[in-house]
C-alpha cells in the first residue's frame, strides 16, 4: 500500500484523477482502468508495488523481465530508471496510446506460435503476432475486422480463441502513429 502511494503521488502531474481512486473506482460496472492512459500507470505501479513487497520479505531478484508494461517496470526494479522516471515514462506512454484511435483488437489463441503465424499470413501485416506466453498461448492484434476474421477462421478449425478486453490493437502496427511522439 505505501508504494501504490507513493506511486500516487508521483502520477498527480500526469493523471487527472489518483491513482489510488482509478484503482478502486467502478462506476456502473465500467471501470476507469478500461483506459489505457490510466491502465498502463496503473499496470506498471501495482508490479513495481509487488516487487516492493517481495523486496520487504527479503527476497531479492537475481534477474528480472518482463512483457509490455512489465517490461518497463523490469527495468526500474533493475536499477535502469528511477520510480519517478519509469512512472512518468509509462503515463507518457499510456497518455499516446489513449490518442489513437480505439479501432483495434487483441486475442488470445490457444495454439502454438507456427500455427498462428501461418493462420494470420493472410492478413500481415495488419495482423501481429503481438505476444507468445507459452507453448500454446499467443495473442494476435491489429484492426478490428482482421483479427475478428482470423479468430472465427480458427474457431472454426477447433481453436480456441477469445478477446481482450483491451481498447487498443497493442503490439501490432496500430501503434505506429505514435512512433515518432
Amino acid at each position: 500500500r505505501r508504494t501504490l502511494e507513493e506511486c500516487t503521488e508521483l502520477l498527480r502531474p500526469y493523471l487527472d484523477r489518483p491513482l489510488v481512486d482509478l484503482l478502486y473506482s467502478d462506476a456502473d460496472g465500467i471501470s476507469p482502468l478500461d483506459q489505457t492512459a490510466y491502465a498502463q500507470p496503473a499496470l506498471f505501479a501495482f508490479e513495481y508495488a509487488l516487487a516492493a513487497m517481495w523486496k520487504s520479505w527479503g527476497i531479492e531478484p537475481a534477474a528480472v523481465l518482463g512483457h509490455s508494461v512489465g517490461e518497463y517496470v523490469a527495468a526500474c526494479v533493475a536499477g535502469l530508471f528511477s520510480l519517478e522516471d519509469g512512472l512518468r515514462l509509462i503515463a507518457e506512454r499510456g497518455r499516446l496510446m489513449q490518442s489513437l484511435p480505439g479501432e483495434g483488437k487483441m486475442v488470445a489463441v490457444a495454439a502454438d506460435e507456427a500455427y498462428v503465424a501461418q493462420a494470420i499470413d493472410a492478413c500481415a501485416p495488419a495482423v501481429s503476432l503481438a505476444a507468445v506466453n507459452g507453448p500454446a498461448n499467443v495473442v494476435i492484434s491489429g484492426p478490428g475486422d482482421a483479427v475478428d476474421a482470423v479468430a472465427s477462421r480458427l474457431s472454426r478449425e477447433g481453436i480456441a480463441a477469445r478477446a481482450l478486453n483491451v481498447s487498443h490493437g497493442f503490439h501490432s502496427a496500430e501503434l505506429d502513429p505514435i512512433l515518432d511522439a
